[in-house]
């Protein structure tokens, strides 16, 4: 009776076992499914446009593998900020009255005094000359910025993608090129909300 009872104990041991298993093996796939699924959107990210016919193409950062984004819940303003690999910058920014979604951000300021547009940054980082030039010029650019797509499908990774061909005008005496067309401009980046960066 002894043997017995201690055989089925084994038994329901040993199933249990097998169940535990495969539940964490179950659990273990989903999860590397879910990072293989981040890291495929991720690989499709750029960022470039032509200067003077010329391509300007930022990568993401070598570091955290991604581009630097920001999200300000007051104003709704969303940034990119590009860096390319000579050390010169681009920065994105536009914002909405309401909820953002896909349609044209004009060069402005919003009510809380954030500027949107376009900056651009050609000095690399060991230059002293000021070569900058922005967007924000009278009259304003009201389709500074385009955008074509807010995909939130995913709650952890928002794709973004848009095209920009604004006229930029020096900010310095010092900028021979008082204005400077930019063409072809276009982005897809991904962001993840999380503690530092609000959803939206």
């Amino acid at each position: 009776m002894k043997t017995k009872l201690n055989f089925t104990k084994t038994i329901c041991l040993g199933l249990c076992l097998f169940i535990f298993s495969i539940c964490i093996s179950c659990n273990s796939n989903s999860s590397k499914d879910k990072v293989s699924s981040t890291e495929t959107i991720a690989a499709d990210e750029y960022f470039s446009v032509k200067v003077n016919g010329k391509l300007w193409q930022a990568y993401p950062s070598k570091e955290f593998k991604e581009y630097n984004l920001s999200y300000k819940e007051l104003g709704h303003q969303f940034s990119i900020f590009a860096e390319a690999e000579d050390g010169s910058r681009m920065d994105i920014s536009f914002h909405s009255s309401k909820d953002l979604a896909p349609g044209n951000y004009p060069s402005t300021r919003n009510d809380n005094g954030m500027l949107s547009g376009v900056f651009y940054y050609p000095e690399a980082k060991s230059s002293d000359k000021e070569l900058a030039s922005v967007t924000q010029e009278i009259p304003i650019q009201e389709n500074t910025v385009q955008i074509t797509k807010i995909d939130k499908s995913n709650k952890e990774a928002y794709i973004i993608e848009g095209t920009f061909s604004p006229t930029m005008y020096a900010v310095y005496e010092t900028n021979p090129e008082r204005s400077t067309k930019f063409l072809e401009g276009k982005f897809k980046v991904i962001y993840r909300p999380d503690s530092m960066n609000p959803a939206f």
